[in-house]
């Protein structure tokens, strides 16, 4: 039996709760088509269709939506409030993007600080899903993590400032964040992730040589990675297991448009023949 396959059986017997924290944003997506150059001298965009997803933290816990495991996402201001990414799609390609940062956007930390500690304990996963937007600040990471470790929880950070602000948990970076940080690959709680290649584990790789899949939409695929490592390590699997299921619940994510959740028999079937 495959990986996959006995996740899908422990969350169907024994259903948990994980705990997700961080920086929620908007993924919109502007569907059209570029004509000849407009009266201005520019080229011509001219708008067909448009899709508003969950973006950030707020995507992470959506992308397990298909699992009977109960997510709790902390969080006081709906999604219209919050940083937007616009992504200007003709076909499957981006042509351009326009960010709205909101620099005048409060986030009700102490509220969520309440809220956090008071579900950790029940949960058996964190993930902690940072994107350096004012929801999380060092201190509140250093308090999840012993929080996390005093109650045995595994800690999952999806990682995109220093490695320091994560001490104590479990680092999720892209190869990307690694080059640029140069963190301790030895550390044996490390999971880098390489696009198309198998992620490794404290340097070591977990999957080899798989076959690519059709990329329609890339954009929250670390957010589904690193959501579907938390799932699996609090369902017991080690760290090693943990990211090949969680790759392959990516490789079925970037298959499809506007961050749509993989569902669990489609991980199952892309892990056919694994271990």
């Amino acid at each position: 039996m495959n990986l996959a396959r006995t996740l899908i059986n422990l969350d169907k017997a024994s259903p948990k709760q994980i705990l997700v924290v961080g920086d929620a944003m908007v993924d919109v997506y502007v569907q059209g088509r570029v004509e000849e150059t407009c009266q201005e001298g520019c080229p011509k965009f001219i708008e067909e269709d448009r899709f508003t997803a969950p973006g950030g933290a707020a995507n992470a816990s959506r992308s397990l939506s298909q699992w009977k495991t109960k997510v709790v996402f902390p969080d006081t201001y709906p999604l219209v409030s919050r940083p937007t990414k616009t992504r200007f799609m003709v076909g499957d390609r981006c042509i351009f993007r326009y960010d709205i940062d909101k620099t005048e956007f409060s986030v009700d930390t102490r509220r969520i600080q309440l809220e956090t500690m008071h579900y950790l304990p029940d949960s058996s996963a964190v993930l902690i899903s940072d994107y350096d937007k004012r929801t999380l600040t060092p201190e509140f990471i250093r308090e999840i993590a012993t929080t996390c470790k005093q109650f045995a929880i595994p800690c999952v950070a999806d990682c995109k400032r220093l490695p320091s602000v994560y001490d104590g948990c479990i680092l999720k970076g892209n190869v990307e964040w690694s080059n640029r940080h140069k963190p301790n690959m030895m550390t044996p709680s490390m999971v880098i992730t390489n696009g198309w290649d198998g992620p490794t584990v404290s340097s070591r790789t977990v999957i080899t040589n798989r076959s690519r899949v059709p990329c329609v939409n890339h954009v929250g695929a670390g957010d589904c990675f690193a959501a579907h490592l938390a799932l699996a390590l609090a369902h017991g699997f080690s760290l090693a297991h943990a990211a090949a299921i969680a790759h392959s619940a990516g490789r079925v994510y970037v298959q499809h448009r506007h961050n749509r959740p993989p569902k669990p028999e489609e991980i199952a079937a892309d892990m056919a023949g694994l271990f």
